[in-house]
């Protein structure tokens, strides 16, 4: 049916430090996400094909926003405080809510994630200043409210 499908603008990202929405994040742009599967591939003596099979290696994704406020940098010196070991027990969640147009959400939440790069691009004078996190998790547990 068309108009049913989910669109970018129903999609609602947070990044949550030590159970506080990190506020600094709301010119989200793109948001890419991947269950990490691995193909392991295998072949034997006495046997004329390769056997296959999988494996899981949690999640991964990332994310791109434009800059506007100068306290962004907060969020960016606390991933850089936890990996560096200075606030070690601080937990970011990744939460991504999918709004769907008949009333049903899905809620996924990264647990614990842990950040990658984070590049930011100044592209020219009349381009806006552009972050982009990338980050890896081992779980991401799914709620779904039906409405009916």
């Amino acid at each position: 049916m068309p108009g049913d499908r989910l669109k970018g603008q129903e999609v609602s990202i947070r990044v949550i430090n030590a159970g506080v929405v990190v506020n600094t994040i709301d010119s989200i742009g793109a948001f890419n996400e991947e269950a990490a599967l691995e193909i392991k591939e295998n072949g034997y003596l006495g046997e004329t094909v390769n056997r296959f099979d999988e494996v899981f290696n949690g999640f991964g994704g990332d994310f791109d926003f434009h800059v506007h406020r100068a306290d962004w940098l907060a969020f960016q010196i606390a991933v850089i405080d936890r990996a560096s070991r200075r606030t070690p027990a601080v937990q970011f969640n990744v939460v991504r809510v999918d709004f769907f147009p008949n009333g049903d959400s899905n809620t996924y939440t990264y647990v614990n994630v842990k950040w990658g790069g984070m590049p930011t691009a100044v592209a020219s004078r009349g381009d806006f200043v552009q972050v982009r996190a990338s980050f890896k998790c081992s779980e991401r547990p799914t709620e779904t409210e039906s409405v009916g």
